[in-house]
């Protein structure tokens, strides 16, 4: 019996080393994940996993799982927050109350964990009684709105034909990029800043280097398409139009995010100040 324990450790050690071996930039890290069996196992572990970016290894016996992940792409709580939507009480947050109903007899596991852990799409911290205090009634809304207003400040700047100010502003930008929590994001508006929040680091990062106002600008085209796809998917209060100017990259067209639904063109500013229109209200 002991030869065949020592060999499923073994089996389970070299599964969790083949998966770090799998994501760049890993950590690794084991918390307490509630559950009962394999079928629970084989949802955890698929609610967790996400590509190469994330790859959870669930242990029956102990109920721990080993979570290894990219640390530039995604957190730890980030994906506890995915296996609490899935139905699974953790260390970080306890599963809604109607998926766990929900589950299958055999994985109704003993909710003792849940006491510690806040309820999913709950802030870090709330109580699982639901008091009405002002800390339980915060939500994920806004939490991108700090990069989208660095990006409205670069746009303004370029409107203004301003390259000091564009580049000024597309260091904040920087800065917000870097300050975003993804464990603190919804989940969509989550999978969509994974896929683009390199793009708008780098476009940024382009704008903020460069003393050349059509160099800026024309790093500006890909900002703005990526920061128009965030926007789509982001859960915020703020209004934006997408909005076209036909005659910007040598008549090609060019897009823009704007706050504001006249038409004040980055591309050109002054020289043609009001060229363009507003496609969509995001």
């Amino acid at each position: 019996m002991k030869k065949i324990a020592m060999s499923l450790g073994l089996i389970f050690g070299l599964g969790v080393y083949t998966l770090s071996a799998q994501v760049k930039n890993a950590v690794t890290t084991t918390v307490d994940v509630n559950g009962n069996c394999g079928m629970c196992k084989k949802t955890i572990e698929t609610s967790g996993s996400d590509g190469k970016i994330a790859a959870v290894k669930w242990d029956v016996d102990s109920k721990k799982a080993t979570i290894t992940y990219d640390s530039t792409k995604t957190n730890e709580q980030a994906i506890l927050k995915k296996i609490a939507q899935a139905g699974y009480d953790n260390a970080s947050f306890r599963a809604p109350d109607d998926v766990y109903a929900n589950l299958h007899s055999c994985c109704k596991y003993d909710r003792a964990m849940a006491t510690k852990a806040p309820e999913h799409g709950m802030e870090h911290g709330e109580h699982q009684n639901h008091e009405k205090s002002q800390e339980s009634t915060k939500t994920t809304a806004g939490k991108l709105d700090p990069v989208f207003h660095s990006y409205l400040a670069v746009k303004d700047a370029l409107v203004g034909t301003d390259a000091d100010k564009a580049a000024e502003a597309a260091k904040k930008l920087s800065e917000s990029v870097a300050q975003v929590d993804m464990a603190t994001l919804a989940e969509k508006e989550h999978h969509t800043w994974m896929e683009v929040n390199k793009s708008i680091a780098a476009s940024a990062a382009k704008i903020a280097q460069e003393n050349s106002i059509e160099t800026q600008r024309q790093a500006f085209m890909d900002l703005s398409n990526n920061l128009y796809r965030l926007a789509k998917d982001a859960e915020s209060d703020m209004a934006l139009y997408w909005q076209f100017c036909p005659m910007a990259n040598s008549n090609k067209g060019a897009y823009w995010v704007s706050q504001q639904q006249a038409i004040k063109n980055p591309y050109f500013g002054s020289k043609m100040m009001t060229c363009g229109e507003t496609k969509e209200k995001i």
